[in-house]
C-alpha cells in the first residue's frame, strides 16, 4: 500500500495490514478455542494423541501471528524537505535513514529478469532501493514518475 501526502512532499509505502493488533488477538483466541474444542472432543472419544498435535498447531499459529504483529508498523518513506531527499526504512529491529541533496538526486526505475521493476534513489555513487517490499510494479512506476516530477527530472 502506498500513501501520498496532500502536498506531494512525502510518499509512504507500508504493508496492507488487514487486521489491527486487537483483531489479531481476537483471531488467535477464536482459532485456539475452536481447535481445542475439537481436539478435546476427539480425545474424549478415545483419540488422545490428537491433543499434542493440536497444541503444536496452536503454537505454530501463535508464532506466525507474533511475526505479523512485530512487523505491523514497518514502512518506507521518501520525503522532499527543502534541499534534501530523505529516504527512511523502518522495520521491527532497525531503522535506516538516507539523505541526498535534492539537486543531485536521481531516481531510476530498473527492470529485472523476472519482470519486476525496482526504484532506486541516489546520488554521487550511493543509492537506496525504495518500495521493494510494499508495492507492486504499477505502484512503483507511478511513484517513480511522481518523484522524477517532484525533483524536476523527466
Amino acid at each position: 500500500m502506498t500513501v501520498f501526502s496532500s502536498d506531494g512532499n512525502i510518499i509512504v509505502a507500508k504493508p496492507n495490514n488487514s487486521l489491527t493488533p486487537k483483531g489479531l488477538m481476537w483471531l488467535f483466541i477464536s482459532i485456539v478455542l475452536l481447535t481445542m474444542t475439537v481436539a478435546l472432543g476427539v480425545s474424549l472419544s478415545g483419540a488422545w494423541l490428537v491433543l499434542p498435535f493440536a497444541g503444536f498447531e496452536v503454537l505454530a499459529f501463535a508464532y506466525a501471528l507474533h511475526h505479523v504483529y512485530l512487523h505491523y508498523g514497518d514502512y518506507e518513506s521518501v520525503s522532499l524537505v527543502g534541499n534534501e531527499v530523505v529516504v527512511e526504512k523502518h522495520s521491527y529491529k532497525n531503522s535506516e535513514k538516507f539523505t541526498f541533496q535534492r539537486y543531485w538526486a536521481k531516481v531510476t526505475l530498473r527492470n529485472s529478469m523476472d519482470g519486476t521493476c525496482s526504484i532506486f534513489i541516489g546520488s554521487h555513487g550511493k543509492e537506496v532501493e525504495f518500495g521493494s517490499r510494499y508495492m507492486d510494479n504499477e505502484q512503483r512506476i507511478t511513484v517513480a514518475r511522481q518523484l522524477k516530477q517532484q525533483l524536476n527530472i523527466v
